[in-house]
Parts: C-alpha cells; sequence; structure tokens
C-alpha cells in the first residue's frame, strides 16, 4: 500500500516538475532573446532605410564633382528621415566619441570640424550592428 501511495505521489510530481523546468527555460529565453530585439529591429529598419536611400538616388548621374555631392547628401538626408520616422535618433553616446575623431580629422584633411563630423555620421549612420570599438550611430526614441 506505501509503495502504490509512493509511485502515485511521484506520478503527480514527475509532470509538475518537467513542467516547471520546461516553463523556465522557455521564460529565460525569452528574456535573452528580448534583450538582443533592439538591436534585431536597428538592422532590420536599418536595412530597409538603406534601401529607400540607394532608391531615391538609383536614377542620378553625376556628371560634375558637385552633382557627387548633391546625390550623396540626398541619399543621406532619405536615410536620416527613414530612420526618424521608425522612431531612432542619433546616439549622443556617438556624439560625445565622434567629436574628438572629427577634431583630428579636420586638423589631418585640413578641412573645418563641421564638415569632418559630416564625414564621420555619414559613415557611421550606414553601419547598423554593434561593436565594442564605438559606440552604435543610433538609438531607438524611448
Amino acid at each position: 500500500m506505501k509503495n502504490t501511495a509512493l509511485l502515485g505521489l511521484l506520478a503527480l510530481i514527475a509532470p509538475a516538475f518537467f513542467y516547471y523546468l520546461s516553463l523556465n527555460k522557455l521564460v529565460s529565453f525569452n528574456q535573452s532573446s528580448d534583450l538582443n530585439q533592439p538591436q534585431k529591429m536597428l538592422v532590420k529598419v536599418g536595412d530597409e532605410c538603406a534601401g529607400i536611400a540607394d532608391n531615391s538616388v538609383a536614377n542620378m548621374s553625376a556628371l560634375v564633382e558637385f552633382q557627387k555631392l548633391e546625390i550623396q547628401g540626398r541619399k543621406i538626408n532619405v536615410m536620416r528621415r527613414c530612420m526618424k520616422d521608425k522612431g531612432f535618433i542619433e546616439n549622443p553616446s556617438w556624439l560625445t566619441y565622434a567629436t574628438p575623431i572629427a577634431k583630428s580629422n579636420a586638423i589631418n584633411q585640413s578641412i573645418s570640424e563641421d564638415e569632418a563630423i559630416e564625414n564621420l555620421r555619414r559613415e557611421h549612420m550606414m553601419i547598423f550592428n554593434e561593436t565594442s570599438q564605438q559606440p552604435i550611430y543610433w538609438v531607438h526614441q524611448s
């Protein structure tokens, strides 16, 4: 009789224990994937906006140097507006990181600091994967 009662109790506890373990794994999996969700969203939105920006200048051709700058400016403007529409803004940490680099580049290239920072912006706004070397350009508005 004791063995039957013990087996019955074990039969009731075992499924509850396995359910608890599987629920715990599911919850921890969702938490780890949620941590990566903003990064995935940035990559998706960034790629989408980069495609829109490329398409916005696809039919334009430059005959003189000024037209090349105009095309590049239009493409970057479309990229900025698209990212803003999707809820992304320039990361203040990126600006803090980039300012000393821009000052150095301005001196080395004999250009203004404004032009140097804009050149860095144009380069870094097209990077959507975070690295440990520098802050990411885009952050989602809260």
